[in-house]
């Protein structure tokens, strides 16, 4: 069974996301802070009618931020839960890869973060990224209290 990615770099490291997670890749946006949300969550961004949530993969694997640059794709990602935005340093061609070059995380001796597998390829490894389990369940309930106040802010200005 084949499996489509997009791979994508963040602090020389490579990464791939399941392509079926992928709504686009954007240029920079800015973000807008979200008071009240966990320490991964970068702000919010307005998208289409709706508040798409900014997440901080370096945070989350406790690496130091990027320096700013004037252009970064974002990877817009959707999750079981809610849509997320996904600062990267580049982002590769779709890659089409076969089940024999796929390794669950299950098997690795010690692998870092929310990483589901590592997949082999010609040019090197990737970390396939599970978005799904980016924040905890307590982290999940602080983003909801912060967009819910978020809201009552909008709405009572």
């Amino acid at each position: 069974m084949d499996i489509q990615l997009l791979p994508f770099t963040l602090q020389a490291e490579r990464f791939a996301l399941p392509l079926a997670q992928v709504r686009r890749v954007l240029p920079t946006l800015k973000a807008i802070p979200l008071p009240g949300a966990p320490a991964v969550v970068a702000g919010v961004v307005a998208l289409r009618g709706q508040l798409v949530t900014v997440v901080d993969l370096c945070a989350r694997l406790g690496w130091a931020a990027p320096p700013l640059r004037r252009w970064s794709p974002w990877i817009w990602a959707c999750t079981e839960r809610r849509d997320l935005l996904l600062p990267v340093e580049s982002v590769m061609p779709v890659r089409r890869v076969g089940a024999a070059d796929w390794t669950p995380a299950a098997k690795l001796a010690k692998v870092q973060g929310n990483v589901s597998g590592v997949l082999r390829s010609s040019d090197g490894l990737y970390l396939l990224y599970d978005l799904d389990a980016f924040l905890s369940a307590d982290e999940e309930r602080a983003l909801e209290r912060a967009l819910a106040d978020h809201d009552a802010r909008d709405a009572a200005e």
